[in-house]
């Protein structure tokens, strides 16, 4: 008898994890900008992506040996239930370093229960602030995650065989150069998720989700073909054009001047960057043994967590001395260093295609 795909655990799976995202992910853009608008600081600002993205890379790194002592459902639902009264406390907190701790724990509560819609959270982010008020984000955001709590909470989770314990493996050899050429492309993201809505405000522009808008366009075109050009052509012919496209696209955002100019760099950042981040990550599960390949995902996974968080807080010196478009054009420098490091490493024909 065929499995059947559609049921009813599978769609509550489906549902929490779009409300997860967005209930969570709203707050990238548009707490920085609270951050600024109490009297913080760009480095301040940056704290709140930065923390929250070490945090995070630390409990997923604990998640597991949790996750095989008290289940996998409890360890969801007491996520939740971290990120539910941490969202909560955002409406009482009017002082930044309070929002800031309230943000090392938010990452804690993120990192157990991703551990075991993401396009869709800054667009509607921003757009509900702009409309309503932080307030009015924070009480959207507890609504969704409550209701991820209660979705969770009837799902029937299957009996976890006991497992021998072996010695614990933080990271996968193999993976650690697609990890450091993630990193290097993920700290000018860092900047963008972090400063995007305060740059909208330099630019006296509220229609800033556009960005968004035209960066999630893209990533979904480059789904149509980039996975199929890597199996055919190696990952060469994926990765060079694709980081160029996101230098392109940085640059362009750099010389902004209104919403329109917005979208256009979006256009290529976001096709760039849906091309170079799904083929590193498919070169790092490759170079990985059979039994390796989980820990080859998560080595990779925490490249990305550390170039958000470095970049967020790099970036932000720059901003504070300088102004956001300047911050933006020099955040192409790792772009570039990517690209030194990666001809390097792949400097053969016969290194460069395929596994």
């Amino acid at each position: 008898m065929k499995a059947k795909l559609w049921t009813k655990d599978y769609v509550i799976l489906l549902i929490s994890s779009l409300f997860l995202y967005i209930g969570f992910q709203i707050f990238m853009p548009t707490l920085p900008a609270q951050i600024i608008k109490l009297g913080g600081t760009e480095t301040q600002a940056s704290l709140a992506v930065g923390l929250f993205s070490l945090v995070a890379l630390f409990m997923r790194v604990i998640a597991g040996g949790l996750n095989d002592r008290f289940g996998a459902k409890i360890m969801i639902l007491v996520g939740f239930f971290v990120l539910i009264a941490v969202t909560v406390n955002f409406y009482w907190s009017t002082v930044v370093s309070a929002l800031l701790v309230l943000r090392l724990f938010h990452g804690v509560g993120w990192g157990i229960t991703t551990a075991l819609g993401m396009s869709l959270a800054p667009i509607i982010a921003i757009i509900l602030m702009n409309q309503f008020s932080f307030h009015f984000l924070i009480g959207f955001s507890i609504v969704l995650m409550v209701l991820v709590f209660l979705l969770v909470t009837r799902l029937k989770m299957p009996k976890q065989e006991i497992v021998v314990k072996h010695k614990m493996q933080l990271f996968d050899k193999g993976a650690l150069l697609p990890a450091l050429l993630c990193m290097l492309m993920a700290f000018p993201l860092g900047g963008i998720q972090t400063f995007m809505m305060i740059y909208g405000l330099e630019l006296h522009v509220r229609m800033v989700w556009i960005f968004f808008v035209g960066q999630a366009i893209m990533v979904l075109v480059s789904r149509v073909f980039a996975g199929r050009l890597y199996d055919l052509k190696g990952h060469r012919v994926v990765i060079l054009p694709g980081i160029v496209l996101m230098g392109l696209g940085l640059w362009w955002l750099s010389l902004a001047t209104g919403a329109w100019s917005l979208f256009g760099s979006s256009l290529f950042f976001g096709l760039g960057y849906g091309m170079v981040q799904p083929s590193l990550q498919a070169l790092a599960v490759d170079r990985a043994a059979p039994d390796k390949k989980g820990i080859a995902n998560g080595t990779f996974l925490s490249g990305m967590d550390v170039g958000m968080a470095l970049g967020s807080f790099g970036l932000s010196f720059i901003a504070a001395h300088y102004n956001y478009a300047m911050m933006y054009r020099w955040s192409i420098v790792t772009l570039v260093i990517f690209l030194v490091v990666y001809l390097i490493v792949f400097r053969t024909k016969r290194l460069l295609p395929g596994k």
